[in-house]
Parts: structure tokens; C-alpha cells; sequence
């Protein structure tokens, strides 16, 4: 729950680090470029909230097996 959070906050007010943390370097670089503007700040969060959310269900999968 408290990891879900911090992923949203990363994602809301720094997206460009979220990709760069996902191994895209050239999305983070875009992404930091659309973050210049307030109107490509809503695009880059949704770009970066769609990644960690890709992301999630394999840790989540993961996370299930170590437990069992």
C-alpha cells in the first residue's frame, strides 16, 4: 500500500525519474523535456503512471511466490 503510494507520488511530481528507474533513459529524457510545459506535465504522468502500472503485477506476482 505505502509502495503504491510512493510510485504515484514519484510518478505525479518527478515522471521522468520513474522511466529512467524502469531502464528508459530516452522516454526519461522526453519526458523531463514535456515536463517543461505545463501542458505536457498531464502526458508525462500518465505515460509514467501507465509504466508503473505495467511494472506492478510482475512484482506483485513475485512477491506472492516468495511468500509461499
Amino acid at each position: 500500500m505505502i509502495i503504491r503510494l510512493l510510485w504515484r507520488f514519484l510518478c505525479l511530481f518527478f515522471p521522468w525519474l520513474v522511466l529512467l528507474i524502469h531502464d528508459n533513459p530516452g522516454g526519461a529524457l522526453i519526458v523531463l523535456i514535456m515536463q517543461a510545459t505545463l501542458i505536457g506535465w498531464i502526458p508525462a504522468t500518465i505515460w509514467a503512471l501507465r509504466t508503473v502500472h505495467e511494472f506492478q503485477p510482475a512484482f506483485a506476482k513475485k512477491e506472492r511466490t516468495k511468500k509461499t
